[in-house]
């Protein structure tokens, strides 16, 4: 049945010595080959992504985590102007990480975009300690980070890093995911009005989550993961040893 199929699909001049299992074998090694290649180098594309960018909004501790981590000290800081970068080994005998620190000024954030086609994973800081008032503005700084078309083909992880949890003041990471969850529902109605068009940083206004279901991170094609920390405590174990999961 082989032959006879072999024979009415491909030419007689195809045929390896007029022999119709040559000609399969030698069709089957070249889709192997063919479908290695294709492995080695998605593989070698995915290795070559070694940026873990660190982003948010002023004030929310980025920079004094940036430091933490490369470092392992603080250092007292203003509103960046510029991006900080470092590489990083965070496990002996792993490749080092290039760690970036986005400026968290609203002229200035936009520049993620720059490094969203080496990115491997996004650092979302936030300040748990004034997140009720805003809500919106991180809303919108994480609408456009998820639906980065990086963020969407790549399926970039997110860690959203709920800082300075040592203050009285701080909520938990269970009721800022659900803050941020109920203002991004609200966000993306407005924005799928632009839906299959393009703004000028190059994001497309997709549609995250499902259409007529509430917003839900889990709802997500991508990694989206909650993590409470304080950089005033040093304590950016929590960050490290996520970075390294996803980088690895």
């Amino acid at each position: 049945m082989t032959q006879s199929l072999l024979r009415s699909v491909l030419p007689p001049q195809v045929l390896i010595n007029d022999n119709e299992y040559i000609t399969l074998g030698l069709i089957l090694v070249l889709i192997t080959l063919i479908a290695l290649a294709a492995s080695f180098s998605f593989g070698a594309k995915k290795n070559s992504k070694n940026t873990v960018l660190i982003t948010g909004l002023p004030f929310a501790g980025k920079t004094v985590i940036h430091y933490l981590i490369n470092h392992d000290k603080a250092v007292e800081t203003v509103t960046s102007i510029k991006e900080n970068e470092a590489d990083v080994v965070l496990t002996e005998g792993k490749p080092s990480i290039h760690m970036v620190d986005i400026p968290g000024h609203e002229r200035l954030r936009f520049k993620f975009t720059e490094f969203m086609p080496i990115a491997r994973a996004v650092v979302f800081v936030v300040d748990s300690a004034t997140v009720s008032r805003q809500t919106r503005l991180l809303a919108e700084y994480l609408y456009d980070i998820l639906s980065n078309k990086f963020t969407q083909e790549e399926r970039i992880p997110v860690l959203i890093a709920c800082n300075k949890t040592e203050l009285l003041t701080a909520f938990r990471k269970e009721r800022i995911q659900t803050a941020l969850e109920v203002e991004i529902n609200k966000l993306r109605q407005t924005r799928t009005a632009a839906l299959d068009t393009q703004d000028s940083e190059g994001n497309e206004n997709v549609f995250l989550g499902f259409e007529g279901k509430e917003f839900s991170f889990q709802d997500l094609e991508n990694e989206v993961e909650f993590l409470e920390c304080s950089a005033e405590n040093k304590d950016m174990e929590g960050i490290k040893d996520w970075i390294a999961s996803v980088s690895s």
